[in-house]
């Protein structure tokens, strides 16, 4: 099982995932979902992007009503009850918390199976991999439940068909997004070589990825590579010395400096 102080790292970037920035689904890569044509669902998209999740919730669930078989109502009215569940998260509500994910864990049990037809029909398509991978990461901070493997092997495929795409800004954001969940997920399992090869690319692309950055630093203090530990460590007080990251970083350095 995952330390708690893990999930509590992962619950705040996760917070921030949807349309805030870069475990980040930034609006490059939620540009990469386009819109259903129907009403209900953009309406519920638009209420999404502006943080009202109840009535994203509300237009979701209309939705599905007309068809059952919409997809990313489903995927969406997950993503809503999870950022519902992150806002008591914060509060410490623990209660609604938990009430929260396990609706968008039972709203993720319909919508895997959906995923993995699609993906069988049209393997070439980059949203369905990024999509359930992600579901599957999520599903993964569950106590007892490891679904990281499947999580990876969406990933690197996503990152696969990225890579062989023509390159533009765009697809170097959704490289980014995926060399640093693959190279988080490694870290979690505690493969830091595997970690490294990741977040470095992250870090590539982006080079102010904080989180990339402080796990690229931990990553390396972890295999014993002080000297690289320090830099990003260091790199991280630079350019964002308010971050939570940051404030982490510190306690990092102050370690590595004692020994």
């Amino acid at each position: 099982m995952q330390s708690f102080k893990r999930k509590d790292v992962f619950l705040s970037a996760i917070g921030l995932i949807v349309f805030t920035g870069f475990f980040s689904l930034n609006l490059d890569i939620i540009q990469a979902f386009p819109a259903s044509p129907s009403t209900p669902f953009e309406t519920g998209m638009s209420y999404f992007g502006q943080g009202k999740y109840d009535e994203a919730i509300i237009e979701f669930e209309k939705s599905i009503e007309l068809d059952p078989n919409h997809t990313d109502s489903y995927y969406y009215l997950g993503q809503s009850y999870l950022q519902k569940a992150i806002i008591e998260y914060n509060k410490k509500n623990m209660l609604k918390f938990y009430s929260f994910s396990r609706k968008s864990y039972e709203i993720s049990e319909k919508v895997i199976p959906q995923y993995e037809k699609m993906i069988k029909d049209n393997p070439e398509d980059l949203n369905n991999y990024l999509r359930l991978g992600y579901i599957y990461e999520i599903r993964s901070m569950v106590p007892f439940i490891n679904e990281n493997d499947q999580a990876l092997a969406c990933y690197l495929k996503a990152l696969e068909l990225v890579e062989i795409s023509p390159s533009s800004a765009r697809n170097a954001g959704i490289s980014a997004f995926l060399n640093l969940r693959i190279g988080y997920i490694y870290w979690g399992e505690k493969k830091y070589p595997q970690a490294i090869e990741y977040l470095e690319g992250a870090v590539e692309r982006s080079p102010q990825n904080v989180e990339a950055t402080y796990y690229l630093g931990c990553s390396y203090a972890k295999i014993g590579e002080e000297e690289k530990a320090l830099t990003f460590f260091r790199k991280i007080l630079e350019f964002a010395p308010q971050s939570n990251e940051a404030r982490e970083a510190e306690k990092e350095l102050k370690k590595i400096n004692k020994n």
